[in-house]
Parts: C-alpha cells; structure tokens; sequence
C-alpha cells in the first residue's frame, strides 16, 4: 500500500520522532490546511456529543424577564388544567397582568395586549415576548406535563421542551462557536510554535530550512496528543484538559524529536526505518 499521499503520508509520520522530522517535506500548504481542519474536527467531536446531551442550557437564559412573571398564581393556574397527549384542554381564558408585563392562557391563542413582555400558552403551543429578542414559539411534545408542577418545575419544563424543539440548531450553534474558538487557538499554536523552530536554522546546526517544513513537523506533532485529548473528551468532556492534554503532548513529542535526531539530517541516515 503506497503511503507517500494524504491522509497515509500524515498517519504514517505521527506515530515515531524520527518519522516527524525525516518527512517534514512530505505535506505542503494545502494539505496543511487540511489537516489543521482535521485536526480541530477531532476536538470537535466530544464538544457535539456534550452539547447534545446537556440539559443545562434554557430558553429562560435568552428571556429572563418572560420567566421573572411566572409565579405561584400563574403556576397554580397552569398545574390545574388538564393535559391530554401534550395538549392543554383549556376551557377558560386568564390573563394575569404583572407590572413586568403579562401571561395569558387562551384556546384561541390571544394576542400579548401591548405589553413588550410576556407568556401565552396556547393548547399546543407557548409563545414568549420580550424587548429585544425575537418572538419565540416552542411547540408541546407528547409527553408535555405541567401537572402538580410547582414554579420551577414549569419553568424546567418550558426548557426543556424549547431544547426539544431546537435540539439541532443548540447543537450546531454552540458547537460552531466553540470549534472556531479551538480552530483559533490551533492555529494559533501551530504557527507560533513553528515559528521558534524555524529560527533554530540560524544556528547552523539543524535541517530545517523553511518555514512550512517547521510547521509540517508541528502538525506531526500534534497527531498523537489531539487523538489522546479526542478519547478523554469522549470519556469525561472538559475542554480545558483537551487543550491541556493537545499543549503538552506537542510538547513532549518535540522534545523526542529533538532527541532522536537534534534536528539535523545528519544524525540518522536511515530515516524512517523508526
């Protein structure tokens, strides 16, 4: 099996020192880009599958002052009215003025008044207003109870039924925002640190000769450390030890470089027979 192009050529001058070094002209540009790509994708992974998972993200973070108005009236109000396969079977129509704004339980979905803020709860669905944000429905599922709840359990349940509802759009935002983030601080630390290596060819002692062979050999360096941050992430998620565990792999990994070979071509003929 030929193993002199991408991805084989990568995978294959991860796994020793002398390998990283010896094959530093093996990748150019564009498969730098690739990999840098790759390479954050791997990170990425635990963030999606935490994020779809969570339960500690509510839509009563983005409407706080909606969630404000709902009190024991309204909660006693609410826990009173019968709930057929996540539907409420509202037989008469409240509206509970608050000096925040106004909550208002209707069969026909009744429209906020005038207020800027406020809650409608409708058979099937609920609607939130509030200054600033946009307007906000969130459909009941099948398994919707309000029943016996008390204020902070409807409050627990509106969230979760708007995470239901927008599971998807949770998930590819914050891990987006989150992957950018990382890609960043990649780059960052893929660049910067090739930098350092790069200027050790003014001491003469070593090989490297361009700047895109000292970044080739960052990014040998960080294959093994980012496919160990991958598994811890997988297994307990906390993005500050993958980035932990991904800094002080390269770490480690460039000073076995060093070791083995000091940088230099010289100092190990055979290559890549490690």
């Amino acid at each position: 099996m030929r193993t002199d192009s991408f991805p084989l050529n990568y995978f294959a001058n991860i796994f020793t020192p002398k390998r990283a070094f010896f094959n530093r002209k093996a990748i150019g540009w564009p498969t730098i880009v690739i990999v840098l790509i790759f390479l954050n994708a791997l990170i990425t992974i635990p963030v999606s599958l935490n994020f779809a998972q969570t339960d500690t993200i509510g839509v009563e973070q983005f409407y706080p002052e909606a969630f404000g108005m709902i009190d024991d009236e309204a909660a006693q109000t609410l826990a009173e009215i019968p709930i057929e396969n996540g539907t409420l079977e509202i037989n008469q129509s409240t509206v509970q003025v608050e000096e925040e704004g106004v909550i208002v339980i209707d069969q026909n979905g009744a429209p906020l008044i005038d207020s800027d803020v406020g809650i409608v709860f409708e058979p099937t669905l609920f609607t939130i207003r509030e200054h600033g944000q946009p307007e906000l429905t969130v459909n009941y599922t099948k398994d919707f109870t309000l029943d016996g709840a008390s204020v902070e359990e409807i409050k627990a349940e509106m969230n979760r039924q708007w995470r239901i509802n927008n599971r998807v759009y949770i998930v590819a935002a914050l891990t987006f925002l989150i992957s950018c983030m990382t890609l960043v601080m990649l780059v960052a630390l893929t660049l910067g640190s090739a930098v350092f290596l790069y200027l050790t060819k003014k001491s003469h002692l070593t090989s490297i000769t361009t700047y895109k062979e000292s970044v080739a050999i960052i990014l040998y360096g960080l294959g093994l450390p980012t496919i160990l941050a991958l598994l811890y992430g997988l297994i307990q998620f906390d993005i500050i030890w993958m980035m932990t565990i991904q800094t002080t792999g390269l770490l480690i990994i460039l000073v076995l470089i060093y070791f083995k070979t000091q940088f230099n071509d010289e100092k190990d003929q055979t290559r890549v027979q490690e």
